[in-house]
Parts: C-alpha cells; sequence; structure tokens
C-alpha cells in the first residue's frame, strides 16, 4: 500500500454485545479499528476484564497496536427505578423527585412520586433554584422547579412523555456540586490501572480541578500513567475549555449530553471551536456521538452522517468515535468499514476544504522548530515517509500537530507509548527492540521503513532524531535520507 492511501483520522468503536468477543475484536481492528472503549457505564468487572484480555490478543493476531480507552461512567444523573410499564407524564403534571429506596416526606397528594438517584438527590435539590429546568430522557421530557426542600423537589412538566426506568437527566443552566468522579468511578479506575489501560475518558468534566483530582489518584496508587481524555459535554467546560485543556491529554467532544444541555444548534460551532483550539496546542481531540447512527440497526449511513463523519475530518479533528454502532448494533464491522471510507474520500480533499491557519512553532521549543521544519522539507522534496525516532512519542505528536501530507512513522522501542499514538491523526507506529546511538543510524532507519512497507529502496525519507545519544527529549536533528538497505553479508 502506497503512503497516500493510508488514513490520518483515527477510528475509536465502543465494544458491547456485537462486538466484545476476540474473532469480533480482531475482525473490527482488521476493518480499521484504532482504539477500542470500554465503557463502564455498563458491565460487570469480570466482563472487562474478559475484553481487555481480548483486545490485547485480536491486536496481537492483527498485527496492530490498537489503544484501549476506559470510559469512566461520571455522575450518572438518573432516574430510578419505574414499574414495568415506566409513567406518562403530561404537561401540567406535579412531580416530587426524592432519592431512590427511601419514603417521600413531603406531602404527595396530587403528585406523582419519582424517585431518583439516591446518590444525587441531595446535592441537585440544593443546587436547583425555583425555575430551574430539569430534563429527562435526553431533553424529551421538559419541566420545571417549583420548590425543593434537600433531598426532595418538585417539579412542573411543561412537555410531557414516557419516561422509562434509568433514564438520564440534565439540568441545563444550573451549575452542579457534583464530584465529576465518583466512588463507582474510582473503583472502576482501579481496574483499569491494574489492567493497564492506555487512556482513561473522564465524563462530565466541569473544571481543571476535576482532572487533577484523577491524576493525583493515579500517582498515589499506580505506577501506570494513562493519558487522561476529558469529556467536553456541561456548559461549564464549553465555556471555559483553556484550563481543562491544559492539564489533559486528550479531549473527547461528547456532542449527546451537550445538545441538551446547550442546544442542539450551538453543536457545530462548538465543535469547530473545541477542534481548532486543540489543534493549535498539538492535543489529540475525538468527535463522538451518533455519527453514523443509523447504522445500529441500518447497513447504510444516511446522507447527513456521511457529511458529519466528512466535516468533522475537514474540522481538523484526531479521531471519530462510534458508541452503540460499534457495541450493540446489527453491522458493528460495517461501521467501522463505513467510517473508514468517509475519511478517506474527506482526507483526499482537506488541502482545498479545511479552514486552518497553518500553525508555527512555538518559539524556543526545539522540538517544535525540528518538527515543523521536517513537515515543511518533507512536502519540498517530495518524500515517502517522515521517520520519527521517539521514545515517549512527543516529537511524533508534536509533527502531527502541522498535519503533514507525508505520512508519519514513529520508530518506537515502548510498546505501551506507541498504543498511546493511537488517537493521534496521521501517526503509524513501528516497534523495534531497542533505540541505541549506533554508528548506522540510518541504516536501521532504512531498514525499518523497508521490513514494514514504509518506503522503497532509493526512496528519498526525512528522519527527525536526537543525536548523538537519542537520550530522551533530545529531538535536535533533521535529515533527508536516500533508502539504502544494507546488503547481508552470507
Amino acid at each position: 500500500m502506497h503512503g497516500s492511501s493510508r488514513r490520518k483520522v483515527k477510528i475509536v468503536g465502543t465494544l458491547g454485545p456485537s462486538s466484545n468477543t476476540q474473532p469480533q475484536i480482531e475482525a473490527l481492528i482488521r476493518a480499521g479499528l484504532d482504539t477500542a472503549r470500554l465503557n463502564f457505564s455498563h458491565g460487570t468487572h469480570d466482563m472487562h476484564r474478559q475484553v481487555f484480555a481480548s483486545v490485547r490478543e485480536a491486536s496481537k493476531a492483527a498485527g496492530k497496536y490498537v489503544a484501549v480507552l476506559q470510559d469512566l461512567q461520571g455522575p450518572k444523573l438518573r432516574v430510578g427505578k419505574l414499574g414495568p410499564e415506566g409513567i406518562v407524564l403530561k404537561a401540567g403534571d406535579e412531580v416530587l423527585l426524592y432519592p431512590e429506596g427511601t419514603t417521600p416526606k413531603s406531602s404527595t397528594t396530587g403528585r406523582i412520586a419519582l424517585p431518583i438517584s439516591a446518590e444525587i438527590a441531595g446535592p441537585l435539590s440544593k443546587d436547583v433554584r425555583k425555575g430551574s429546568k430539569i430534563l429527562f430522557d435526553d431533553g424529551k421530557i421538559f419541566s420545571e422547579v417549583k420548590s425543593a426542600s434537600p433531598p426532595e423537589m418538585v417539579i412542573e412538566i411543561q412537555i410531557g412523555g414516557k419516561l422509562t426506568s434509568n433514564k438520564g437527566m440534565n439540568l441545563p443552566g444550573t451549575p452542579l456540586s457534583l464530584p465529576a468522579c465518583t466512588d463507582k468511578d474510582l473503583k472502576d479506575l482501579k481496574l483499569g490501572l491494574e489492567l493497564g489501560v492506555d487512556a482513561v475518558a473522564l465524563s462530565f468534566v466541569r473544571y481543571p480541578k476535576d482532572v487533577t483530582f484523577v491524576k493525583e489518584q493515579i500517582r498515589k496508587t499506580s505506577n501506570h500513567k494513562p493519558l487522561i481524555v476529558s469529556k467536553i459535554e456541561r456548559e461549564e467546560a464549553v465555556y471555559t475549555p483553556e484550563g481543562i485543556l491544559e492539564v489533559s491529554d486528550g479531549f473527547m467532544i461528547a456532542r449527546g449530553d451537550m445538545a441538551v444541555e446547550l442546544g442542539a444548534e450551538k453543536v457545530p460551532k462548538i465543535q469547530k471551536m473545541l477542534i481548532r483550539m486543540c489543534n493549535e496546542l498539538g492535543v489529540p481531540v475525538i468527535t463522538a456521538t451518533q455519527m453514523l447512527e443509523s447504522m445500529i440497526s441500518s447497513p447504510t449511513p444516511t446522507r447527513a452522517e456521511a457529511s458529519d463523519v466528512a466535516n468533522a475530518v475537514f474540522d481538523g479533528t484526531d479521531a471519530v468515535m462510534l458508541s452503540a454502532e460499534s457495541a450493540s448494533g446489527q453491522y458493528p464491522i460495517n461501521a467501522v468499514i463505513t467510517m473508514s471510507q468517509i475519511i478517506m474520500e474527506a482526507e483526499t480533499a482537506t488541502d482545498r476544504y479545511s479552514v486552518h491557519q497553518p500553525l508555527t512553532p512555538i518559539s524556543g521549543s526545539v522540538v517544535e522548530s525540528i518538527e515543523y521544519s521536517a513537515s515543511k522539507i518533507a512536502g519540498h522534496v517530495g518524500a515517502r515517509a517522515i521517520a520519527c525516532l521517539t521514545h515517549s512519542g512527543m516529537a511524533a505528536r508534536t509533527l502531527a500537530k502541522y498535519r503533514p501530507e507525508i505520512p508519519i512513522v514513529a520508530i518506537m522501542d515502548s510498546e505501551a507509548s506507541l498504543r498511546k499514538l493511537a488517537f493521534v491523526w496521521g501517526i503509524e507506529g513501528v516497534l523495534i527492540p531497542e533505540l541505541v546511538s549506533t554508528d548506522d543510524l540510518f541504516g536501521m532507519v532504512s531498514k525499518v521503513l523497508v521490513d514494514n512497507n514504509r518506503a522503497d529502496e532509493d526512496d528519498i525519507v526525512v528522519v527527525t532524531a536526537g543525536t548523538p545519544t537519542l537520550g530522551r527529549g533530545t529531538t535536535n536533528t533533521i535529515k533527508v535520507h536516500q533508502v539504502k538497505v544494507p546488503v547481508s553479508r552470507s
């Protein structure tokens, strides 16, 4: 496969009942999956353990370094258990919200008693004011708060509908005092660290302290250092993302809750703003939610979905994500193949339709200057690839920030660091036993590129490395190199 036909934007796929056996995962990887997402809102620890092991096995079988993203549930704002039929709420109904598992204290005369999850009832009833809005089931049912006497509150239904057990709640416009990381999340995180997940996604992040709290927990309990991906969905985070960005290793634009909290009409603009901000800082960004939603039950996407995926590519996203499409849909493999095809088609035209100003390196940073220059030189000389020799992956990530047209090959000696590049635009990784300083560094690069089908004899490639020591964080060299494979003396 020649360099130009490789896909640059990565695919994150959620594993679930339709896709959690090793053969299914291997088929997804062969179809184009780069990162497997384990959604900790569902499933037991034993099940996640099993799926994690299957991903690692399937990756090995498919010969590809696939990352595992653990997605923590966060404080789930949801109603409690209702009868098998649910309840029908009508405009004008007065409803008493009370903590599940308790008996309502307030009068229920003329009111419908509706349990909500006990862990959130106390804080929510203190956070709301008269007139606050509470939405249920992704915004389908709309209500206003009449009064609150913690841990209970009385609401009036404005737009009704049928409500069933465990449906989500949203409180647009109400700053919430709930911690972003619950006791369940901490237990789940402990499992993720024990397994060795490559990244952890935090739900409902509002402030930088939500992220630093989790980083502290990790530092205290484990030597394992997964990437921390902040899910941007709450109003507080959307309007002041800069501080959160500084402490995060990646962003996920979680458009589902965002649409309910802020209005669906605002989502496209926010998506573009967040992607641009991440691109400028070289922070990987994943665009998520309903990208190919109709493929849960249909073998083909709608035209609007194809446009949505392509537009995320034009916006500059590093990765796009499948949720139910790959986890519980009828066509998980087809969804990955379709997404890959849409991305590749869009990538043939990103130079025409992306609206980005070319980025320039941060002044004073050697690695930024080197990688920026490498991206320019590779384009000028028509290189077949840009090879980055890197321990941590930092140099390759920095290079990806400049979105070179020439394929980026990260040559690394750490599988864990290599997997973390599965979220980053345009990087392909090659693992070698050890990055050691050799007299024939460039001969080694030639051999690695040829052995891995990334270049042929006599191709021009651009190499960045730290010489002479190959020490960590020392990228200081660019070489335009003609591939010559050393003749093995038999």
